[in-house]
Parts: structure tokens; C-alpha cells; sequence
């Protein structure tokens, strides 16, 4: 499974890497969101590479919901993970496929065609990077510490992303909002990053990522400090979650103002 949705991945995300440099026509532009073909296409793409080798699974996928099977196994896919950052040529995104088992993640893959990474993992098998085992680093000072911000697309106005950061972006180095959730996650597995803090958004955008995060040995909770538990997914259920390279963890939770 794990091989096919690389697989699946790579599909789409060459597609994808073919149309950046073109001058892209939006199927339509919202106020803070923007419809693209490319995004429906890549879309097709994976699920026709996933249909052909799981005929029973199910799916669900960002633009055309759930295509519903055999409840057992179901694939989250985000077929282009930071389209805006896509549709104004920023190099930032990234096509992100989940597997949820039994209402648990099993596997995750994040493919960045631009930078040719492809990250993976599978429950129980550690993190990877073009084949490479990755893992969070070990920064301890707070003042050196860099993070990204995610927000629901709907659930936060501008105002309350203004008031909730504050503290991240005044009391560490640097606080990033980079749009492309899934990739965020990645970049946290590999020790790039030293926190992420994410506030009233969706599991779909960051299954994949959580899965990489974990197994390369993220500390993952709520806003209340308790570990994260996967449940069944659902796509109107928001989550709000801190996650660290673990030192940190509770310097960071400890910035949040609700």
C-alpha cells in the first residue's frame, strides 16, 4: 500500500510540477481560497491509481468528497496541498495521501515535486525522506525556535490570527504561515522545524503530515496537553493541536491564548 500511494503520489505530483511555470486560468477565485483545473486533475490522477489497485477502498478527496466502499480502509487525499501558494508560482506545496485504518492513520506520504522530496511513513516504521530515516531535532532554547501557524480556511478570521500569534511571533524566532499544512508537518519530521501550532482546522489538509511527525518522534496534543488520538475522520470535525520536537512542547503550549 504504502508503495502504491508513492506511487499515486508521484503521478500527481509531476503533473503538477509540469503546469507551475505556466500562466494558470482559476476555475474560480475566492476570498481567501482559489479553484484550480490542475487541483481536480491531480485529484483524477490518484484516484485512478489508487481505484486500480484497491478497487474496495474508499476515498476521500478535497474536491470531490467521498467515494465511499468499504469503510475498513479509507485514503485522505489532498491532491494539492497549498494552492495558493501554487497558483501565484511560490514553491510551496505538495500532494498529501493518508490511509486510515480501522479509524486509525496507518500510513501517510507527502510528495514536494519542486524540491523532489518525497516523504513517508508507515505506524510503527519511523519516518523517511527520499528513503532516509529523518527524526525531530533536539532545540531547547525557545528564542531559537521556529514554527508555522495553521488555520482553518473558515473557522479563524484575520483578527483572531492576529491576536492568537502574537505571543509565537514576539516570544520565538520566528513564526511562518506558509499555507501548505502537509509539507509544515514534514518539515517539523525532519528537524527543520521546532513547532507547529494549529488552530480549528481539518484533519483532511494534515493526515499524512501526522503520520510522517509522529513516527519521526514528534510530541503531538491539544491545546489541553493531551496526547493526540486519531478519530474515525470526518471532514466537518476542526482540530486544534500543538506539535514539537517534545522539549519545547510545553514552553510552546504555554504561549497559547484562547
Amino acid at each position: 500500500m504504502l508503495e502504491i500511494a508513492k506511487a499515486a503520489a508521484k503521478a500527481a505530483g509531476d503533473y503538477l510540477q509540469e503546469r507551475f511555470l505556466e500562466q494558470l486560468v482559476p476555475d474560480e477565485e475566492l476570498h481567501n481560497d482559489v479553484k484550480l483545473p490542475e487541483d481536480k486533475e491531480s485529484e483524477k490522477r490518484i484516484i485512478e491509481v489508487l481505484h486500480r489497485h484497491f478497487p474496495a477502498h474508499s476515498i476521500f478527496s478535497e474536491e470531490i468528497g467521498l467515494l465511499e466502499r468499504d469503510a475498513e480502509y479509507l485514503w485522505i487525499v489532498d491532491p494539492l496541498d497549498g494552492t495558493n501558494n501554487y497558483f501565484i508560482g511560490y514553491p510551496y506545496f505538495s500532494v498529501s495521501i493518508a490511509l486510515q485504518h480501522k479509524n486509525e492513520l496507518v500510513l501517510g506520504v507527502v510528495y514536494n515535486p519542486v524540491a523532489g522530496q518525497m516523504f513517508w511513513a508507515e505506524q510503527g516504521g519511523g519516518a523517511f525522506l527520499n528513503g532516509k530515516r529523518i527524526s525531530i531535532n533536539q532545540r531547547a532554547d525557545q528564542t531559537k525556535a521556529v514554527g508555522t501557524y495553521i488555520r482553518g480556511r473558515h473557522s479563524v478570521t484575520k483578527e483572531q490570527e492576529l491576536a492568537f500569534t502574537e505571543p509565537f511571533v514576539m516570544q520565538t524566532k520566528r513564526l511562518m504561515r506558509n499555507i501548505a499544512p502537509a509539507l509544515d508537518w514534514c518539515l517539523l519530521a525532519n528537524g527543520w522545524l521546532d513547532y507547529i501550532i494549529m488552530q480549528r482546522s481539518s484533519i483532511m489538509d494534515v493526515a499524512a503530515g501526522i503520520v510522517i511527525a509522529k513516527e519521526a518522534g514528534a510530541t503531538i496534543t491539544n491545546w489541553q496537553g493531551e496526547p493526540y488520538r486519531h478519530q474515525a475522520f470526518r471532514v466537518e470535525e476542526l482540530a486544534s493541536l500543538v506539535a514539537s520536537n517534545g522539549i519545547l512542547h510545553e514552553t510552546i503550549r504555554g504561549l497559547i491564548k484562547e
